[in-house]
């Protein structure tokens, strides 16, 4: 009976937003056009992630798409394919390091997405925003950084992806370039697993 209690709580989300907190970390299964790709490099099917915040009693999810802005959480999670996702916590983020998060993704709000996925602040992708708003706001990696050439890239949507936006623009793929994945920082050690939706 305690078993069957167990699998049951652990695949029903909880009422939307009743535990969240600022600073909650959400994973999504994205339906965007470069998924594919992402999924292969990263061996994982988790491909986007954000940051959640509650402004005026209602959460929204701090993303770099294009640009860098804050979505509703409803539609954060309506976008996702079968609208599966994972929150997860840092459970060191204290009240004070909460309040300095908000200021830092403040920083990168308005600011265009890299589909490049180069390691500047001048362009963000989802998995840097978080990263780097972790790292100022509370001393903390979330995720491994590695390179482009820890990547899984011979696949066919990984191909593909790198000749449009790179070769075919007369672009060249830096193999030493850091990098950070949704899947990596999902997988981050320090992370607890709040609420998820998928099976």
């Amino acid at each position: 009976m305690k078993f069957l209690l167990a699998v049951f709580f652990c695949f029903s989300p909880i009422s939307l937003g009743s535990t969240y907190q600022d600073g909650d970390i959400i994973f999504q299964v994205s339906q965007s056009p470069q998924s594919k790709a992402i999924h292969e490099a990263s061996d994982s099917r988790w491909s986007h992630v954000g940051i959640l915040l509650k402004e005026k009693g209602r959460w929204y999810v701090a993303e770099a798409v294009q640009p860098v802005r804050m979505t509703a959480l409803s539609s954060f999670i309506s976008r996702g394919k079968d609208q599966y996702y994972r929150v997860y916590r840092l459970p060191t983020l204290n009240a004070a390091k909460r309040s300095l998060l908000r200021e830092e993704i403040g920083k990168f709000l308005g600011k265009s997405y890299d589909i490049y996925f180069e390691w500047s602040d001048d362009l963000i992708y989802c998995s840097e925003l978080v990263y780097k708003v972790f790292l100022s706001a509370a001393e903390v990696e979330i995720g491994e950084l590695q390179k482009f050439q820890d990547l899984k890239l011979d696949g066919p949507y990984a191909k593909e992806l790198i000749r449009r936006r790179l070769k075919d623009t007369g672009r060249t793929l830096n193999l030493n370039e850091p990098i950070v994945t949704p899947a990596s920082q999902l997988r981050d050690p320090d992370l607890v697993l709040i609420e998820k939706t998928d099976r």
